[in-house]
């Protein structure tokens, strides 16, 4: 399993570095919309919706609330209403199983949702690559950093577990490798960005790592209780060893309107 993570992500990562860095911002949003579809497809599997006729419509409600969403005027709106939805979610994740009911028994609370997984994200990642493209590769590479120390950290030293209920395999411990080395990013990025660093910009991109490390736990773990309510162990298999596209974004999805609302307070 962990071979065909690595042979996967060593496809998937240069690409996905090369469109962020190469695409226009119209070519991006294509980008974006594309991967929109393809994960809203899954939600769709994890909230039983299973015709092909709802799942488009769904797909296509999706694209357009991002299209009349995404002007200047609303997006900081719809982002930090999103920042107050993720933090519902954190309610949903601590409390499970309890308080799943609304998400297993209500189809509305389901639609209503997926807005809030998939539109905030895509307006603040399309926000991003507006303002400067290599804002969302740092966000990339601190959640890539964030779940890689997470991981071998849970592997060598993870014995309190975080959320057993949830992901019975994630630990404190894992999550304190997971900011660890977003802190290592962070320093680095600050060191080759910027001209004559001081303490401040060190501090700010700490900070915003930490956040970021955090925050991207949560949007794995909330996925994890809609897979666990829909009793799937992923939400597709188009990415061997990984699962579906919304596995492997399920932590950008909580972090990029927090990464998006850091950047614009706090730079």
């Amino acid at each position: 399993m962990l071979l065909k993570r690595i042979l996967t992500a060593s496809i998937v990562a240069p690409i996905t570095v090369f469109g962020i860095l190469v695409l226009t911002q119209t070519s991006f949003a294509l980008a974006v919309a594309l991967i929109l579809i393809i994960s809203s497809w899954e939600y769709c599997n994890l909230i039983q919706i299973k015709h092909l006729a709802g799942k488009a419509l769904y797909a296509l409600l999706i694209l357009l609330v991002t299209y009349f969403l995404s002007n200047a005027l609303s997006s900081l709106t719809i982002l930090y209403a999103a920042a107050i939805w993720w933090l519902i979610a954190l309610v949903w994740v601590v409390i499970f199983p309890k308080g799943s009911r609304l998400l297993k028994k209500y189809l509305l609370v389901k639609l209503v949702n997926g807005l809030f997984i998939f539109v905030p994200m895509a307006i603040a990642l399309m926000a991003l690559h507006l303002l400067d493209p290599m804002l969302v590769l740092i966000l990339l590479i601190l959640i890539w950093a964030a779940d890689i120390g997470a991981y071998f950290a849970g592997k060598l030293f993870g014995k309190t577990k975080l959320c057993p209920s949830v992901s019975p395999g994630k630990t404190l411990e894992g999550v304190f490798g997971g900011a660890a080395l977003a802190q290592v990013v962070a320093i680095l990025y600050v060191y080759v960005s910027t001209q004559a660093p001081i303490l401040s910009d060190f501090l700010i991109f700490s900070f915003i790592a930490l956040m970021i490390s955090l925050v991207s736990v949560l949007g794995d773990l909330f996925e994890s209780v809609l897979k666990r309510i829909a009793e799937v162990k992923d939400s597709g298999n188009i990415l061997p060893g990984h699962g579906g596209i919304l596995d492997r974004i399920d932590s950008l999805t909580s972090s990029a309107p927090i990464f998006f609302l850091l950047i614009v307070f706090l730079l």
